[in-house]
């Protein structure tokens, strides 16, 4: 005998709300086996059942609408379906690990800094979050072996390397209008490409000469954390720099 329990009974029996059998009977995913006249709602040991493999869907990840269509198919395919579901727990997985990795990197770079620029700050979060595309864009300029080079870094060589960043970048910022030929600014673009040395393992003449000249960078993977303002005064005492240590851009 199938016995029948009001909704009220039904949900304290299945450790689950009425307000959330009303929504599965709303979205056509469990009806109540019983409606009476007056519109009271019994559930019976099927729909036991049911709500059972609803409730596993769900800890599997599933949706609420392909759970909905899981249960309704006569051609379910289960091991096609959980192998389907494992992938996108897998990358899942991987987006929450980058996610973490992200936010511990955030916390590193505000560590000491008490103020900062929230323009140069998101640019750095950005670059971590796209770290797979920038590789991918890379070596469409650089040999694959000079790309792995470059983020072959240990997880505290990167935290380091972005702060040094942070603080070039913050440091430029209150220098801006400055002579960009002044020893302030010049020595910090001596450090800076002391720096971008360190990380891409070339030196900055076969970096530059690696580089094609009609370069098109993406703006999406690659931003700038300066304004258009700063970019030109920043590109003036690059040249300044280059110019006195040899390296000729227009002779490229």
């Amino acid at each position: 005998m199938n016995t029948t329990y009001p909704i009220g009974e039904f949900a304290k029996k299945t450790m689950t709300t009425v307000r959330t059998l009303h929504y599965y009977d709303e979205i056509g995913i469990l009806h109540p086996s019983l409606v009476s006249e007056k519109g009271r709602r019994y559930y019976t040991d099927d729909d036991i059942i049911t709500l059972q493999k609803i409730i596993s869907l769900k800890f599997l990840g599933f949706s609420l609408d392909e759970i909905k269509e899981l249960i309704n198919s006569s051609n379910w395919d289960l091991k096609e379906s959980l192998q389907y579901q494992k992938q996108k727990m897998i990358e899942k997985q991987s987006q929450i690990k980058q996610m973490i990795k992200t936010l511990d990197h955030a916390i590193h770079l505000v560590d000491d800094n008490k103020k900062v620029d929230s323009s140069i700050f998101i640019f750095l979060i950005h670059m971590i979050q796209n770290e797979d595309e920038q590789k991918e864009w890379l070596k469409t300029i650089f040999d694959e072996e000079k790309v792995q080079k470059m983020y072959l870094h240990s997880d505290e060589k990167q935290k380091q390397i972005e702060k040094s960043f942070l603080e070039f970048s913050s440091t430029l910022k209150g220098l801006y209008g400055k002579d960009p030929g002044c020893y302030e600014v010049q020595q910090l673009i001596y450090e800076y490409i002391q720096l971008t040395e360190e990380v891409s393992g070339m030196n900055i003449t076969t970096l530059l000469e690696d580089i094609p000249e009609n370069i098109d960078d993406d703006p999406w993977l690659f931003p700038s954390p300066f304004t258009k303002e700063e970019e030109e005064w920043l590109a003036k005492a690059f040249d300044i720099y280059l110019t006195k240590i040899g390296v000729n851009l227009n002779g490229r």
